[in-house]
């Protein structure tokens, strides 16, 4: 019996030990706004913690048919950015819940940060958030950059060398 519950508690301690493990890892760039990872909401433009905060854009990353939907906001304070994968867990309820986040600090006027218009290795991933340099290219190339891991529901840092994002502004 005590090698019973012995082993038991082992498990549980182990299962704790995981999802630790698994929270600090969703929150890895998160920075000062780890916060507001798991928040709900249901208007992008009205979400607990970001009073402040100015909505910069907001786009669904998945296909409109999608059964889990899943949306990419950024957010601006000052200099700094933050940019957010929200899921939507339950349709019925058409509420998202904030997945993981990236905070950018120190952003400067000749820098951008994208999402939704990126490329690596020259295939396009709506999962792409970058930092970049603007300029009068069609492409921007990426200083820094992140895929949003829908499988892991959480933000992975990936080589910006492989990173081009789009120039929406950009006539030629």
């Amino acid at each position: 019996m005590n090698r019973f519950v012995f082993q038991s508690l082992l498990l549980l301690m182990s299962g704790t030990l995981a999802c630790t493990l698994l929270s600090a890892q969703a929150n890895k760039y998160a920075g000062s706004m780890k916060k507001i990872v798991g928040v709900k909401y249901t208007d992008s433009r009205n979400i607990t913690g970001l009073r402040g905060w100015q909505f910069r854009e907001g786009t669904l990353a998945t296909v409109l048919d999608d059964p889990q939907p899943i949306m990419v906001e950024v957010y601006k304070k000052g200099s700094t950015y933050i940019v957010f994968f929200s899921v939507m867990e339950d349709t019925a309820s058409k509420e998202y819940v904030i997945a993981d986040l990236v905070e950018l600090k120190n952003v400067t006027k000749n820098q951008e940060v994208k999402t939704a218009v990126c490329r690596a290795y020259k295939q396009g991933n709506a999962f792409i958030v970058a930092l970049t340099n603007t300029g009068r290219t069609h492409y921007f190339k990426a200083i820094k950059a992140w895929l949003f891991d829908r499988d892991r529901i959480r933000f992975e840092m990936i080589n910006a060398k492989t990173v081009e994002c789009l120039n929406e502004g950009d006539d030629d």
